[in-house]
C-alpha cells in the first residue's frame, strides 16, 4: 500500500495534463456506486425539477413562479428538464463531468499562476476528493453551477496580485465572474466585498480599477434588472430575488453537528497544512502573497456558507479551492516523501469512507433525513398546489400556478384584504389552474368569498380542494 500511496502523489505531482485522466478515473471509481445505487432525492434538486418544468412550460421567473433561485440557474434548470426531464442520473452525471472539470481547471490555475514551488496536479486531486465527502456534492445545484463561475474570478484575482500582469481585463473579469456566480447562487455575491480588501491589501491599485471591478460585478445585474423592466416585472424581480437574498433567512436541512463530522477530517488536514506552512515552508515574495490571498478568499468562503440560503454539505464546495491550495503546500514542503504518500492515502480513504458510512447510515450521528425527500404516496401524477411548507408531495407531482415558495407565497395568502395579493391569487390559479389544492389552514376561503368564479370551480374535501368536474 506503501507503494502505491507513493506512486499516487508522485503520479500528480508531474505537471503534465494527461494526469488529468488519471483523476477522472479516480473521480469515477469513487463515485460509481453512486450512479448505481442512486441517492433518494434531496430538495435542492426537487426544486430544480420544478423549477426546470416551470420554466419549460413557458414561465417566467420570479413574475410566473415565485421563488428566489438564481436566474442563470432556473434557465439553465429549464434547459436540463427539456433535454433530460426529471431524469436524477442524468444530473448527477453532469454534476460529476462540472466537479471534474472544476480541478482540473483549478489545478492549471495554481500551475500558470507558479503558486507552487514546482508545477503540479496535486490541487486538482484533492480538490477532487474534497468534493466526494458527502452524497450530496454531486447533486446538479447553483451552489455548484456557480463554484465554477467562481474559478475564473480567482483566476483573475491572482494576475491582479502578480505585478508583472496587471491589464483592465483581469479586474473587470474578476467583477464579471463574481456577478455571474452570483445569478447562480446570490450568496456569492460576498466574494467581491473580499476580493476588494484583498486588492487592498496586496495590490496598489488605482480607483480607476475598483471602478472597474464595480462595474464589472454591477453589469450582469443591470441588464437583468433592464430585461425585467420592459416586461413590466421589476418589482417582482425585487420582491422575489433580491429582497429574499439580501434577508437573513435561511432553511437548515442538516444539524451543525453533523456537518462538522462530515467535514472533520478535510478540516483537520487543513489546519495540519497551515501549521507546516507557518514553520517549514520557504516561499517567495509573489507566493506568499498568493497564500494569503487564499486564506483571505477561504476566510470569505467561510462567511458566505453562513450567508447563504440553506444549510447542507454541498454549501462548502467554496471552501475546496483554498482547501486544495494549502494541503498541496504541506504536501510539497514534507522532507519525507513516505509522510505525504500516507497522507494522501489516509485523505482519499478516510474521506471516501465517511461519505459512504454515512449516506448508508452507519454513522448514526450524521443524519439526512431533512435534506432527503420522504416517499409520499398521497397523490401520484397530479397538478397540486401546496398552502404549506410540505412540498415534497411534487416529488411525484406537478407544480401548478405560480405559488413555490411558500416563504415568500405566504405574505400573499396571509393577507387577503389587500386587492393586489386577491389578483395575485385569481390570476396565478386562472392560468395554470392545479387539480387538488392542499390547504389545511383553509387560507383559501377568504379568497373564494371574494372570488365566485374561483368558489364554483374547487369543492373543499378536508384539507383539500378538488377541481370539480361534471360529475360533481
Amino acid at each position: 500500500m506503501h507503494c502505491k500511496g507513493f506512486y499516487l502523489l508522485q503520479y500528480f505531482r508531474i505537471n503534465d495534463p494527461y494526469r488529468l485522466i488519471g483523476l477522472l478515473a479516480i473521480l469515477l471509481l469513487i463515485q460509481l456506486p453512486l450512479f448505481i445505487d442512486t441517492p433518494e432525492l434531496t430538495f435542492p434538486e426537487l426544486k430544480s425539477f420544478i423549477v426546470g418544468e416551470k420554466v419549460h412550460e413557458g414561465s417566467s421567473l420570479y413574475t410566473g413562479i415565485v421563488d428566489s433561485v438564481g436566474p442563470l440557474s432556473g434557465w439553465f434548470d429549464g434547459l436540463i428538464h427539456l433535454c433530460f426531464g426529471r431524469s436524477l442520473l442524468a444530473r448527477h452525471i453532469i454534476a460529476f463531468l462540472l466537479i471534474f472539470v472544476q480541478a482540473a481547471y483549478l489545478g492549471m490555475i495554481f500551475s500558470n499562476q507558479k503558486a507552487f514551488a514546482e508545477g503540479t496536479y496535486i490541487p486538482s486531486l484533492i480538490y477532487g476528493i474534497a468534493c466526494c465527502f458527502s452524497f450530496d456534492t454531486l447533486s446538479l445545484t447553483p451552489e455548484l453551477l456557480g463554484a465554477g463561475a467562481l474559478l475564473p474570478a480567482l483566476n483573475n484575482l491572482f494576475k491582479e496580485i502578480e505585478f508583472r500582469e496587471q491589464h483592465s481585463e483581469s479586474i473587470f473579469g474578476l467583477g464579471l465572474h463574481i456577478s455571474l456566480a452570483s445569478l447562480f447562487c446570490f450568496s456569492y455575491s460576498i466574494y467581491l466585498i473580499g476580493s476588494i480588501i484583498t486588492l487592498a491589501i496586496f495590490t496598489r491599485s488605482t480607483l480607476r480599477k475598483y471602478i472597474l471591478l464595480i462595474i464589472g460585478f454591477t453589469l450582469p445585474h443591470l441588464m437583468l434588472i433592464c430585461i425585467y423592466y420592459l416586461k413590466d416585472g421589476l418589482s417582482e424581480l425585487w420582491q422575489y430575488y433580491y429582497a429574499p437574498n439580501l434577508g437573513f433567512q435561511s432553511v437548515s436541512y442538516m444539524q451543525s453537528q453533523s456537518m462538522w463530522i462530515l467535514l472533520a477530517l478535510p478540516l483537520t488536514f487543513l489546519v495540519i497544512s497551515l501549521f507546516m506552512m507557518n514553520r517549514q515552508a520557504r516561499l517567495s515574495k509573489y507566493q506568499t502573497q498568493l497564500a494569503q490571498a487564499m486564506f483571505f478568499w477561504m476566510i470569505f468562503s467561510f462567511i458566505q456558507v453562513i450567508f447563504s440560503k440553506d444549510f447542507r454539505p454541498q454549501n462548502f464546495i467554496t471552501i475546496f479551492p483554498g482547501l486544495a491550495f494549502f494541503i498541496t503546500h504541506c504536501l510539497l514542503i514534507l522532507p519525507n516523501r513516505r509522510f505525504g504518500s500516507m497522507a494522501v492515502w489516509v485523505f482519499l480513504l478516510g474521506t471516501v469512507m465517511m461519505s459512504y458510512l454515512t449516506r448508508y447510515g452507519v454513522v448514526e450521528s450524521v443524519q439526512y433525513e431533512g435534506l432527503q425527500v420522504p416517499q409520499s404516496s398521497t397523490h401520484s401524477g397530479k397538478r397540486l398546489l401546496v398552502l404549506d411548507e410540505a412540498w415534497g408531495i411534487y416529488k411525484d407531482n406537478q407544480l401548478a400556478s405560480p405559488f413555490l415558495n411558500w416563504n415568500l407565497s405566504k405574505v400573499v395568502f396571509s393577507q387577503p384584504e389587500y386587492y393586489d395579493n386577491i389578483i395575485k391569487v385569481y390570476e396565478g390559479l386562472r392560468a395554470d389552474p392545479p387539480e387538488i389544492i392542499r390547504d389545511k389552514n383553509d387560507l383559501l376561503k377568504p379568497f373564494m368569498d371574494r372570488l365566485p368564479e374561483l368558489k364554483q370551480a374547487y369543492t373543499r374535501k378536508g384539507m383539500y380542494y378538488v377541481k370539480r368536474t361534471a360529475n360533481n
